[in-house]
């Protein structure tokens, strides 16, 4: 029959030193993670701040470039929206406003910028027939601030995804945006909630997304039913970049 040996009187005893030395060790830890955590926080909050607050030049279009502007397509008081975007056969359109009246009186200008007086105030922003016909490009760039441009987008790719009602396939775009894209994004948001931004490549309207006021760091636009619109607005974002 085996004996097994006692071997316990050799295994070290815990000891109160060594108990306060580890838990100091941890609570040292925690405070510094505590500590960075706060002053992380503290700067994110000031530089966020300082970014939403900077007045940014105005961007205009370019016909080489991305350019994503703003439909101005929701009423306010005193103000009666002029453009509507419609997707017909899975491509986007923009049309006059059917229920636009021939009397229009100006918005507030308090609640505008400087850029979007000027289009707001322009006449040729006047010239639609009331019948839905398609808004002509070059009165339509005349006419519409400019929110976004290429440079304000940091990357992209794309994703396939399906819509279960119907079986069909489509595609979303995720375009992370630089730190001047994010202010500018949150700033034009801000005022134009629930409103349609128009992305505009190569003279194509390529989608019209609504805008939700929020800060972010990456806009996920869908859906975009043609494969080469999405992966031509994707590579365009990556292509800039390099």
């Amino acid at each position: 029959m085996a004996v097994q040996e006692d071997n316990s009187m050799y295994v070290p005893q815990p000891s109160p030193y060594g108990k306060i030395i580890r838990e100091k060790g941890t609570q040292r830890l925690v405070v510094a993670a505590v500590i960075l955590g706060i002053g992380w926080y503290i700067y994110s909050t000031v530089h966020t701040n300082m970014m939403f607050q900077v007045k940014w030049p105005a961007l205009s279009y370019n016909a080489k470039d991305l350019t994503v502007i703003g439909l101005l397509d929701k009423d306010r008081p005193g103000y009666k929206h002029k453009y509507q975007a419609r997707e017909v056969n899975h491509a986007w359109q923009i049309r006059y406003n059917d229920d636009q009246s021939e009397s229009q009186e100006s918005e507030d200008p308090s609640e505008l910028t400087k850029e979007e007086t000027k289009f707001h105030n322009n006449p040729s922003a006047n010239h639609g027939d009331g019948s839905g016909g398609v808004v002509p490009f070059e009165e339509l760039i005349a006419n519409s601030p400019v929110a976004l441009v290429g440079k304000n987008f940091s990357s992209a790719d794309v994703e396939q995804l399906t819509d279960p009602m119907f079986d069909r396939k489509y595609y979303r775009v995720n375009m992370g945006l630089t730190e001047e894209g994010r202010s500018r994004y949150w700033q034009f948001s801000n005022r134009h909630d629930k409103e349609r931004l128009a992305f505009l490549l190569g003279g194509e309207v390529i989608t019209c997304p609504r805008m939700e006021n929020l800060d972010v760091s990456s806009l996920s636009i869908e859906p975009i039913w043609i494969k080469a619109d999405a992966e031509r607005l994707a590579n365009f974002i990556n292509e800039q970049k390099k």
